[in-house]
């Protein structure tokens, strides 16, 4: 008995086993209201009135393992519980290609995997100075931010992601910090490799050296394929919620605040408003958090802001792209608008160590 490989109990173990035997009893009651409808089939005075029960009765059950099948398909997966950022590139993706327009489809793919690893290094970025781990890779982002030319872009997220992954000061955080996740997107030669198809694909893309017509339709299955790949790997967002707060009352006989938050989750950012009590007063009203599975928020400003776009009027995120003498341009993760803010925005961003 010694010997048995038997995990260690922690909070996120807990929470994880607790989940399942929720999902168990859950699922036992359906099968239980199934067996009994059923079985009532004749039970009814007439063959009509059991007809209409079993009819409407069904329904929901019906809808139930219809939606719980849904979650089989990666693609409804991403399109409901993946972060916005990611959901909205996703769902462009599977539109243009639905749409048979391959120039468009091939280029929706590769902003959409751009994307991912630029949403991912954001997250990695604040993890780390939150955790007072400085990253190297910044540089190079601080020298685009400064150039006046071009922002940081596919290759820089790259750098981002790599040195997360092999940082050893990241590697002693906990095994539950939300860092690990992330970590793990580029490991293993599999997404190492489709990494690199799209990077080179994104990069002759960017220089203008654009494939013949013909070629189009199988490199866009192959881009594709390569950005299910990726999106495979990064389960782990699903489990990450993007949280904007908007309000937040504290109480200081109890030491509790009750946060008011958008949980922007899925491909679109109109979402209901929830309520959470949480023992801590140091929370930022517009701001943007990341909420792990130990129940913390982990602020992402200046790496990650959500506005309202000027060019579309839609809520988006936004990083930082460029910073002159008079302001700083920000780029949205959903449609690429620039969207200027203040000069003193920059101070933000030189506490974080971009400038």
């Amino acid at each position: 008995m010694l010997e048995l490989p038997v995990p260690q109990p922690d909070d996120v173990l807990t929470a994880a086993l607790d989940d399942l035997d929720a999902a168990r009893h859950r699922l036992e009651t359906w099968r239980n209201d199934a067996e009994t409808l059923l079985e009532s089939a004749f039970t009814s005075n007439t063959a009509m009135q059991a007809r209409d029960r079993i009819v409407a009765q069904g329904r929901g059950l019906r809808l139930r393992v219809e939606a719980a099948t849904l979650l089989d398909d990666l693609g409804y997966t991403v399109r409901t519980r993946f972060p916005y950022p990611v959901a909205y590139r996703w769902r462009e993706s599977e539109a243009r290609i639905s749409a048979g327009d391959q120039q468009a489809a091939y280029s929706a793919v590769l902003e959409a995997a751009e994307i991912l690893l630029c949403y991912s290094a954001l997250l990695a970025l604040a993890l780390a100075w939150e955790a007072g781990i400085p990253l190297g890779s910044t540089t190079a982002i601080k020298a685009k931010l400064l150039s006046g030319r071009s922002g940081p872009g596919f290759g820089d997220w790259v750098a981002v992601l790599e040195e997360a992954a092999s940082s050893r000061k990241l590697r002693a955080l906990p095994h539950q910090h939300p860092i690990y996740g992330i970590r793990s997107l580029l490991a293993g030669e599999d997404a190492a490799d489709a990494r690199q198809r799209l990077s080179e694909r994104r990069n002759d893309d960017a220089h203008l050296r654009r494939l013949d017509p013909i070629d189009l339709p199988p490199a866009v299955t192959e881009a594709f394929a390569d950005l299910t790949l990726l999106i495979e790997r990064s389960r782990f967002l699903a489990d990450l919620p993007l949280v904007h707060v908007t309000a937040i009352q504290w109480d200081s006989l109890t030491q509790t605040a009750q946060v008011h938050y958008r949980e922007l989750m899925g491909d679109h950012p109109v979402v209901p408003t929830k309520t959470a009590a949480m023992p801590r007063n140091d929370l930022e009203i517009g701001s943007l958090y990341l909420w792990d599975s130990m129940h913390d928020l982990h602020l992402l400003r200046p790496f990650l802001t959500g506005l309202v776009c000027r060019v579309c009027r839609t809520w988006s995120t936004f990083h930082a792209d460029l910073v002159t003498k008079d302001r700083v341009l920000l780029k949205s993760l959903e449609h690429g608008h620039v969207h200027p803010q203040p000069a003193d925005t920059a101070s933000a961003l030189a506490t974080v160590g971009l400038l």
